[in-house]
Protein backbone atom coordinates (compact mmCIF):
# COMPACT_ATOMS: atom_id res chain seq x y z
CA UNK A 1 0.00 0.00 0.00
CA UNK A 2 1.40 3.54 -0.79
CA UNK A 3 2.40 5.30 2.11
CA UNK A 4 1.37 8.81 1.06
CA UNK A 5 1.74 11.75 3.54
CA UNK A 6 -0.83 14.52 3.96
CA UNK A 7 -0.19 18.28 4.88
CA UNK A 8 -1.05 17.80 8.06
CA UNK A 9 0.75 14.42 8.56
CA UNK A 10 3.72 16.47 7.03
CA UNK A 11 3.41 19.40 9.59
CA UNK A 12 3.56 17.13 12.68
CA UNK A 13 6.54 15.61 11.14
CA UNK A 14 8.32 18.70 11.10
CA UNK A 15 7.65 19.96 14.38
CA UNK A 16 9.05 16.33 15.79
CA UNK A 17 12.49 16.81 13.68
CA UNK A 18 12.56 16.22 9.82
CA UNK A 19 14.52 12.52 9.09
CA UNK A 20 17.25 12.37 6.30
CA UNK A 21 16.21 11.18 2.83
CA UNK A 22 14.22 12.12 0.23
CA UNK A 23 10.88 13.88 -0.02
CA UNK A 24 8.63 14.40 -3.21
CA UNK A 25 5.80 17.16 -3.07
CA UNK A 26 3.09 17.26 -5.59
CA UNK A 27 -0.41 18.37 -5.75
CA UNK A 28 -2.49 20.98 -7.06
CA UNK A 29 -1.57 23.72 -4.67
CA UNK A 30 1.43 25.56 -4.91
CA UNK A 31 1.01 27.56 -1.87
CA UNK A 32 1.18 25.05 0.90
CA UNK A 33 3.56 23.07 -1.28
CA UNK A 34 5.94 25.96 -1.28
CA UNK A 35 5.40 26.83 2.03
CA UNK A 36 5.95 23.73 3.72
CA UNK A 37 9.74 24.02 1.30
CA UNK A 38 10.43 27.00 3.43
CA UNK A 39 10.25 25.20 6.24
CA UNK A 40 11.09 22.02 5.94
CA UNK A 41 14.78 23.96 4.54
CA UNK A 42 14.32 26.16 8.47
CA UNK A 43 14.21 22.60 9.98
CA UNK A 44 17.05 21.56 8.10
CA UNK A 45 19.47 24.23 8.41
CA UNK A 46 18.23 26.46 10.90
CA UNK A 47 18.54 30.22 11.43
CA UNK A 48 21.84 30.58 10.94
CA UNK A 49 22.08 32.21 7.15
CA UNK A 50 26.08 31.33 6.76
CA UNK A 51 25.02 27.34 7.49
CA UNK A 52 23.05 27.83 4.70
CA UNK A 53 25.28 29.58 1.80
CA UNK A 54 27.52 26.63 2.29
CA UNK A 55 24.63 23.57 2.62
CA UNK A 56 21.66 24.44 0.53
CA UNK A 57 21.25 23.32 -3.00
CA UNK A 58 18.46 24.79 -4.96
CA UNK A 59 17.55 23.72 -8.43
CA UNK A 60 14.51 24.74 -11.28
CA UNK A 61 14.08 22.74 -14.29
CA UNK A 62 11.67 23.48 -16.95
CA UNK A 63 9.92 21.38 -19.33
CA UNK A 64 11.44 18.57 -19.97
CA UNK A 65 14.70 19.88 -18.48
CA UNK A 66 16.82 17.75 -16.39
CA UNK A 67 20.68 17.78 -14.96
CA UNK A 68 21.75 14.78 -13.48
CA UNK A 69 25.45 15.75 -12.65
CA UNK A 70 24.51 19.14 -10.85
CA UNK A 71 22.36 16.96 -8.53
CA UNK A 72 24.79 14.49 -7.97
CA UNK A 73 27.75 17.14 -7.27
CA UNK A 74 25.52 18.50 -4.73
CA UNK A 75 24.00 15.59 -3.10
CA UNK A 76 27.87 14.09 -2.88
CA UNK A 77 29.29 16.91 -1.02
CA UNK A 78 29.71 16.99 2.44
CA UNK A 79 27.99 19.41 5.20
CA UNK A 80 30.07 22.08 5.84
CA UNK A 81 30.13 24.23 9.26
CA UNK A 82 27.14 22.17 10.18
CA UNK A 83 26.10 18.26 10.39
CA UNK A 84 23.00 18.59 7.88
CA UNK A 85 22.74 20.02 4.38
CA UNK A 86 19.83 20.34 2.08
CA UNK A 87 19.13 19.89 -1.69
CA UNK A 88 15.75 21.16 -3.46
CA UNK A 89 14.89 20.45 -7.20
CA UNK A 90 11.90 22.20 -8.78
CA UNK A 91 10.45 20.49 -12.08
CA UNK A 92 7.81 22.49 -13.78
CA UNK A 93 6.79 19.31 -15.18
CA UNK A 94 7.76 15.91 -13.89
CA UNK A 95 5.40 14.33 -16.62
CA UNK A 96 8.28 15.55 -19.16
CA UNK A 97 10.71 13.45 -17.86
CA UNK A 98 9.04 9.97 -19.25
CA UNK A 99 11.10 8.37 -22.15
CA UNK A 100 10.44 5.81 -24.78
CA UNK A 101 13.67 3.87 -23.64
CA UNK A 102 13.89 1.35 -21.00
CA UNK A 103 16.94 3.57 -19.12
CA UNK A 104 18.45 6.33 -18.59
CA UNK A 105 22.01 7.60 -18.94
CA UNK A 106 22.99 8.29 -15.04
CA UNK A 107 25.19 11.32 -16.30
CA UNK A 108 22.82 13.48 -18.64
CA UNK A 109 19.06 12.07 -18.03
CA UNK A 110 18.64 10.90 -21.32
CA UNK A 111 17.03 7.76 -22.87
CA UNK A 112 19.38 5.12 -23.79
CA UNK A 113 17.02 2.95 -26.32
CA UNK A 114 14.95 5.70 -28.33
CA UNK A 115 13.78 8.83 -28.64
CA UNK A 116 12.06 10.58 -25.42
CA UNK A 117 9.51 13.00 -25.06
CA UNK A 118 5.33 12.22 -24.99
CA UNK A 119 4.64 13.18 -27.79
CA UNK A 120 7.22 11.10 -29.48
CA UNK A 121 5.52 8.34 -32.28
CA UNK A 122 3.71 5.63 -31.36
CA UNK A 123 2.62 2.66 -32.48
CA UNK A 124 -1.54 2.18 -32.81
CA UNK A 125 -2.71 1.34 -29.66
CA UNK A 126 -3.56 -2.43 -28.92
CA UNK A 127 -1.14 -3.99 -31.56
CA UNK A 128 1.76 -6.32 -30.03
CA UNK A 129 4.27 -3.87 -30.69
CA UNK A 130 2.79 -1.74 -28.71
CA UNK A 131 1.83 -4.06 -25.54
CA UNK A 132 5.43 -4.88 -25.61
CA UNK A 133 6.38 -1.05 -25.21
CA UNK A 134 3.89 0.29 -22.38
CA UNK A 135 5.96 -0.96 -19.35
CA UNK A 136 9.22 0.89 -21.28
CA UNK A 137 6.95 4.10 -22.01
CA UNK A 138 6.27 4.13 -18.17
CA UNK A 139 9.92 4.97 -17.57
CA UNK A 140 10.85 8.51 -16.21
CA UNK A 141 14.51 9.82 -16.34
CA UNK A 142 14.14 11.24 -12.90
CA UNK A 143 13.14 7.72 -11.22
CA UNK A 144 15.59 6.24 -13.09
CA UNK A 145 18.20 8.58 -11.65
CA UNK A 146 17.01 8.21 -8.17
CA UNK A 147 17.66 4.50 -8.59
CA UNK A 148 21.32 4.89 -10.05
CA UNK A 149 22.41 6.80 -6.94
CA UNK A 150 22.84 3.55 -4.82
CA UNK A 151 23.92 0.98 -7.74
CA UNK A 152 26.37 4.05 -9.22
CA UNK A 153 27.55 6.49 -6.28
CA UNK A 154 26.83 4.09 -3.52
CA UNK A 155 24.43 6.81 -1.95
CA UNK A 156 21.27 5.39 0.52
CA UNK A 157 19.47 8.45 1.59
CA UNK A 158 16.92 6.72 2.95
CA UNK A 159 19.98 6.10 5.61
CA UNK A 160 21.37 9.30 5.60
CA UNK A 161 20.80 11.42 8.14
CA UNK A 162 22.66 14.52 6.60
CA UNK A 163 21.33 14.88 3.79
CA UNK A 164 17.44 16.18 2.82
CA UNK A 165 16.68 15.94 -0.69
CA UNK A 166 12.91 17.61 -1.42
CA UNK A 167 11.71 16.69 -4.98
CA UNK A 168 8.83 19.46 -6.00
CA UNK A 169 6.26 19.08 -8.80
CA UNK A 170 4.89 22.37 -9.66
CA UNK A 171 1.06 21.84 -10.08
CA UNK A 172 -0.08 20.63 -13.85
CA UNK A 173 3.13 19.06 -14.43
CA UNK A 174 2.31 15.91 -12.21
CA UNK A 175 -0.32 13.47 -12.90
CA UNK A 176 -0.58 11.73 -9.63
CA UNK A 177 -3.39 9.24 -10.75
CA UNK A 178 -6.56 8.75 -8.49
CA UNK A 179 -6.60 8.09 -4.79
CA UNK A 180 -7.07 4.47 -5.31
CA UNK A 181 -5.10 4.04 -8.11
CA UNK A 182 -1.96 5.86 -7.70
CA UNK A 183 0.77 6.40 -10.87
CA UNK A 184 3.80 3.92 -11.63
CA UNK A 185 6.22 7.30 -10.62
CA UNK A 186 4.05 7.66 -7.07
CA UNK A 187 4.21 3.68 -6.49
CA UNK A 188 7.77 3.14 -7.47
CA UNK A 189 8.96 5.82 -5.35
CA UNK A 190 7.20 4.49 -2.51
CA UNK A 191 10.41 2.17 -2.11
CA UNK A 192 13.26 5.14 -2.20
CA UNK A 193 11.21 7.78 0.08
CA UNK A 194 8.33 10.08 1.31
CA UNK A 195 5.52 11.48 -0.88
CA UNK A 196 3.63 14.24 0.21
CA UNK A 197 0.36 15.56 -1.44
CA UNK A 198 -1.04 19.06 -1.59
CA UNK A 199 -4.54 18.95 -2.95
CA UNK A 200 -6.81 21.87 -3.08
CA UNK A 201 -8.27 22.94 0.55
CA UNK A 202 -11.76 22.28 0.92
CA UNK A 203 -14.61 24.85 0.90
CA UNK A 204 -14.64 25.29 4.48
CA UNK A 205 -11.10 25.60 5.00
CA UNK A 206 -10.25 28.08 2.47
CA UNK A 207 -13.28 30.08 3.91
CA UNK A 208 -11.69 30.02 7.42
CA UNK A 209 -8.21 30.79 5.86
CA UNK A 210 -9.32 33.56 4.00
CA UNK A 211 -11.40 34.90 7.47
CA UNK A 212 -7.80 35.29 8.89
CA UNK A 213 -6.86 37.24 6.14
CA UNK A 214 -9.10 39.61 6.74
CA UNK A 215 -8.54 39.76 10.49
CA UNK A 216 -4.96 40.84 9.93
CA UNK A 217 -6.17 43.93 8.26
CA UNK A 218 -8.72 44.37 11.56
CA UNK A 219 -12.07 43.32 9.19
CA UNK A 220 -14.56 40.51 9.68
CA UNK A 221 -15.97 39.55 5.95
CA UNK A 222 -19.77 39.96 5.58
CA UNK A 223 -20.73 36.01 5.70
CA UNK A 224 -21.58 36.29 1.41
CA UNK A 225 -17.72 37.86 0.68
CA UNK A 226 -15.63 34.61 1.76
CA UNK A 227 -17.94 32.26 -0.96
CA UNK A 228 -18.15 34.64 -3.67
CA UNK A 229 -14.31 35.29 -3.85
CA UNK A 230 -13.65 31.56 -3.77
CA UNK A 231 -16.08 31.02 -6.73
CA UNK A 232 -14.63 34.00 -8.69
CA UNK A 233 -11.15 33.47 -8.17
CA UNK A 234 -10.60 29.49 -8.21
CA UNK A 235 -9.36 27.66 -5.29
CA UNK A 236 -5.52 27.80 -5.52
CA UNK A 237 -4.30 29.92 -2.23
CA UNK A 238 -2.34 31.72 -4.17
CA UNK A 239 -4.59 33.32 -6.27
CA UNK A 240 -7.27 33.79 -2.87
CA UNK A 241 -4.43 35.52 -1.30
CA UNK A 242 -3.97 37.94 -3.74
CA UNK A 243 -7.53 38.94 -4.56
CA UNK A 244 -8.37 38.97 -0.40
CA UNK A 245 -5.39 41.23 0.40
CA UNK A 246 -7.01 43.74 -2.50
CA UNK A 247 -10.25 43.17 -0.94
CA UNK A 248 -8.93 44.30 2.74
CA UNK A 249 -7.23 47.06 1.37
CA UNK A 250 -9.88 48.43 -0.27
CA UNK A 251 -12.73 47.67 2.20
CA UNK A 252 -10.14 48.68 5.05
CA UNK A 253 -9.87 52.39 2.87
CA UNK A 254 -13.45 52.60 2.42
CA UNK A 255 -14.83 51.74 6.27
CA UNK A 256 -12.13 54.79 7.43
CA UNK A 257 -13.02 57.59 5.19
CA UNK A 258 -17.02 56.35 5.94
CA UNK A 259 -16.01 56.34 9.91
CA UNK A 260 -18.02 53.07 9.65
CA UNK A 261 -17.43 49.18 11.16
CA UNK A 262 -14.57 47.57 10.08
CA UNK A 263 -16.15 44.91 7.54
CA UNK A 264 -15.67 43.66 4.37
CA UNK A 265 -18.43 43.90 2.05
CA UNK A 266 -19.71 42.11 -1.00
CA UNK A 267 -19.35 45.72 -2.73
CA UNK A 268 -15.73 45.37 -1.94
CA UNK A 269 -15.25 42.63 -2.96
CA UNK A 270 -16.42 42.41 -6.79
CA UNK A 271 -15.41 45.61 -6.87
CA UNK A 272 -11.69 44.01 -6.08
CA UNK A 273 -11.51 40.24 -7.71
CA UNK A 274 -10.40 39.58 -11.22
CA UNK A 275 -11.92 36.01 -12.05
CA UNK A 276 -9.23 33.68 -12.51
CA UNK A 277 -8.96 30.68 -14.59
CA UNK A 278 -8.43 27.43 -12.56
CA UNK A 279 -5.49 26.33 -15.31
CA UNK A 280 -3.64 29.33 -16.04
CA UNK A 281 -1.18 27.99 -17.96
CA UNK A 282 -3.53 26.32 -20.09
CA UNK A 283 -6.06 29.39 -20.05
CA UNK A 284 -2.57 31.49 -21.27
CA UNK A 285 -1.81 29.43 -24.05
CA UNK A 286 -5.44 29.37 -25.53
CA UNK A 287 -6.09 33.02 -25.28
CA UNK A 288 -2.80 33.45 -27.56
CA UNK A 289 -4.27 30.83 -29.63
CA UNK A 290 -7.43 32.51 -30.24
CA UNK A 291 -5.87 35.92 -30.14
CA UNK A 292 -6.80 37.05 -27.57
CA UNK A 293 -3.94 38.99 -26.03
CA UNK A 294 -5.42 40.76 -23.40
CA UNK A 295 -6.39 37.44 -21.79
CA UNK A 296 -2.90 36.25 -22.02
CA UNK A 297 -1.60 38.95 -20.50
CA UNK A 298 -4.18 38.58 -17.62
CA UNK A 299 -3.31 35.13 -17.33
CA UNK A 300 0.26 36.40 -16.86
CA UNK A 301 -0.09 39.09 -14.73
CA UNK A 302 -2.33 36.44 -12.33
CA UNK A 303 0.85 34.03 -12.52
CA UNK A 304 3.01 37.46 -11.51
CA UNK A 305 1.37 38.23 -8.55
CA UNK A 306 1.95 34.90 -7.47
CA UNK A 307 5.68 35.56 -7.74
CA UNK A 308 5.86 32.41 -9.33
CA UNK A 309 9.51 32.65 -11.00
CA UNK A 310 9.94 32.84 -14.85
CA UNK A 311 11.18 29.72 -15.94
CA UNK A 312 8.09 28.07 -14.26
CA UNK A 313 5.73 30.00 -15.74
CA UNK A 314 7.59 29.45 -19.03
CA UNK A 315 8.03 25.91 -18.60
CA UNK A 316 4.32 25.70 -18.18
CA UNK A 317 3.21 27.89 -20.99
CA UNK A 318 5.30 25.53 -23.58
CA UNK A 319 4.16 22.41 -21.78
CA UNK A 320 0.85 23.51 -22.60
CA UNK A 321 1.26 24.20 -25.96
CA UNK A 322 3.45 20.98 -26.07
CA UNK A 323 -0.32 19.26 -25.27
CA UNK A 324 -2.18 21.76 -28.01
CA UNK A 325 0.19 20.68 -30.45
CA UNK A 326 -0.16 16.75 -29.83
CA UNK A 327 -3.82 17.20 -29.59
CA UNK A 328 -3.73 19.58 -32.85
CA UNK A 329 -2.18 16.97 -34.46
CA UNK A 330 -4.00 13.72 -33.55
CA UNK A 331 -7.14 16.06 -34.60
CA UNK A 332 -5.50 16.53 -38.30
CA UNK A 333 -4.76 12.87 -38.21
CA UNK A 334 -8.21 11.88 -37.49
CA UNK A 335 -7.74 10.55 -34.03
CA UNK A 336 -9.76 12.03 -30.84
CA UNK A 337 -9.06 12.60 -27.57
CA UNK A 338 -8.94 8.83 -26.09
CA UNK A 339 -6.29 8.00 -28.40
CA UNK A 340 -4.30 11.30 -27.19
CA UNK A 341 -4.71 10.35 -23.92
CA UNK A 342 -3.94 6.82 -23.82
CA UNK A 343 -0.49 7.93 -26.00
CA UNK A 344 0.40 10.44 -23.82
CA UNK A 345 -0.69 8.96 -20.45
CA UNK A 346 -2.94 12.06 -20.15
CA UNK A 347 -5.91 12.75 -17.89
CA UNK A 348 -8.89 12.37 -20.00
CA UNK A 349 -10.81 15.06 -18.69
CA UNK A 350 -7.40 16.99 -19.95
CA UNK A 351 -6.96 15.37 -22.72
CA UNK A 352 -10.92 16.32 -24.01
CA UNK A 353 -9.70 20.20 -22.74
CA UNK A 354 -6.99 19.98 -25.35
CA UNK A 355 -8.87 18.83 -27.88
CA UNK A 356 -11.60 21.11 -28.06
CA UNK A 357 -9.25 23.99 -27.96
CA UNK A 358 -6.61 22.81 -30.50
CA UNK A 359 -9.60 20.61 -33.03
CA UNK A 360 -9.63 23.56 -35.78
CA UNK A 361 -5.83 25.25 -35.14
CA UNK A 362 -3.33 23.69 -37.92
CA UNK A 363 -0.27 22.03 -36.28
CA UNK A 364 2.08 24.23 -37.56
CA UNK A 365 1.00 26.96 -35.78
CA UNK A 366 1.55 25.40 -32.24
CA UNK A 367 4.91 24.12 -33.71
CA UNK A 368 6.20 27.95 -34.04
CA UNK A 369 4.74 29.01 -30.81
CA UNK A 370 6.73 26.29 -29.48
CA UNK A 371 10.09 27.68 -31.23
CA UNK A 372 9.17 31.03 -30.37
CA UNK A 373 8.85 29.24 -26.57
CA UNK A 374 12.81 27.68 -26.95
CA UNK A 375 14.00 31.19 -27.69
CA UNK A 376 12.59 32.71 -24.95
CA UNK A 377 13.84 30.20 -22.62
CA UNK A 378 17.24 30.88 -23.90
CA UNK A 379 16.87 34.44 -23.43
CA UNK A 380 16.27 34.29 -20.13
CA UNK A 381 18.38 31.43 -19.24
CA UNK A 382 21.46 33.45 -20.53
CA UNK A 383 20.45 36.10 -18.11
CA UNK A 384 18.75 38.38 -20.37
CA UNK A 385 17.48 41.16 -18.48
CA UNK A 386 18.40 40.61 -15.46
CA UNK A 387 19.07 36.47 -15.89
CA UNK A 388 17.11 33.24 -14.49
CA UNK A 389 15.39 33.23 -10.80
CA UNK A 390 15.41 36.80 -10.21
CA UNK A 391 11.69 37.39 -11.69
CA UNK A 392 12.93 38.97 -14.76
CA UNK A 393 9.61 38.51 -16.76
CA UNK A 394 10.61 40.78 -19.68
CA UNK A 395 11.65 37.58 -21.40
CA UNK A 396 8.11 35.97 -20.79
CA UNK A 397 5.98 39.53 -22.01
CA UNK A 398 7.65 39.39 -25.39
CA UNK A 399 6.88 35.47 -25.71
CA UNK A 400 3.45 36.58 -24.98
CA UNK A 401 3.54 39.89 -27.62
CA UNK A 402 5.69 37.67 -30.53
CA UNK A 403 3.08 34.71 -30.29
CA UNK A 404 0.26 37.81 -30.85
CA UNK A 405 2.56 38.86 -33.83
CA UNK A 406 2.58 35.02 -34.84
CA UNK A 407 -1.03 35.03 -35.14
CA UNK A 408 -1.80 38.30 -36.88
CA UNK A 409 0.97 37.29 -39.76
CA UNK A 410 -0.84 33.93 -40.12
CA UNK A 411 -4.41 35.76 -40.13
CA UNK A 412 -2.71 38.41 -42.82
CA UNK A 413 -3.00 36.61 -46.71
CA UNK A 414 -0.04 38.88 -47.81
CA UNK A 415 2.32 37.42 -45.19
CA UNK A 416 2.15 34.43 -46.81
CA UNK A 417 3.36 35.64 -50.29
CA UNK A 418 7.04 35.11 -51.57
CA UNK A 419 7.37 32.55 -48.93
Amino acid sequence: MLMKLSDADFSRLLKKGVPGGVYFFFGDEDYLKNARASELKRAVLGSDSSLAAFNCFEFCFGDGEFDPGALTDALLAPPMMGGRKYVSAVFSSVDSLKTRGRSADPETGDPTDSPSGENAPSSDPGSPEEDGKKEARGKNRLLEYLRSLGSDFGMDLSASDDTVFLIRAVAGGFDGGRPNRPSAFLRDFDAMGTSVEFPYQTEARLIRWMERHFADYGLVPDPEVCPWILRTAGKSMYALSGEVEKTAAYAAFRAEKEGGPMTAALSDARASVISADEDDAFGLADCVTRGDMGGALRFLRVKMNRKEEPVMILGQVSKAFSDLYAAASFSSDGRDASDLALSLKMNEWRAKLCFRAAAKIPPARYAAALRLCLDADRQLKSGVGGGMGSYNYAPVERLICALGSLNSREEDPSASNGR
